[in-house]
């Protein structure tokens, strides 16, 4: 997926870049259609049309706080990658996975053990090097383009 997006973002094209709503409206048409389908042939459709349309009122205040924190989510999402980069995206929310993690094992009294540890620092050793490798490109690019204009 960040490939593609990567590849959307240039410029090289003679189509205008899609936006970051563009984008997200076009994803979100793809997925509902894909459900849908799934969802009917699994019988879970009609199963939810039965708890939504419930005398129970309380199913349909839950499904819209969980789409609306869920749009807001992907809203910020969509933009971080439009403005930024796919791995940008990925790191931050990798990051605020690891401290919900965190958090969570703290909370609730949980313990990880040295293999757990050691594959938490193996995500972020990966992801920061891949930072630091697009920074050092970056900066050689700038230097680059110094010398070529002396």
């Amino acid at each position: 997926m960040a490939g593609c997006q990567s590849t959307l973002k240039r410029k090289s094209s003679s189509y205008r870049t899609p936006s970051a709503m563009d984008t997200m409206l076009w994803l979100n048409v793809y997925a509902t259609i894909v459900l849908l389908v799934a969802s009917h042939y699994t019988g879970q459709l009609q199963l939810g049309m039965d708890m939504i349309f419930s005398k129970n009122r309380t199913y349909i205040w839950l499904l819209f706080q969980l789409n609306l924190s869920a749009s807001l989510g992907q809203v910020f999402i969509f933009l971080t990658i439009h403005h930024f980069s796919p791995l940008t995206t990925t790191t931050i929310t990798t990051t605020r996975k690891f401290f919900t993690i965190l958090l969570s094992v703290y909370q609730f009294g949980h313990v990880l053990d040295i293999y757990q540890w050691f594959s938490i620092g193996l995500v972020f050793a990966g992801l920061y090097l891949g930072i630091a490798a697009k920074l050092i490109e970056s900066k050689q690019h700038a230097d680059d383009e110094k010398k070529k204009i002396e």
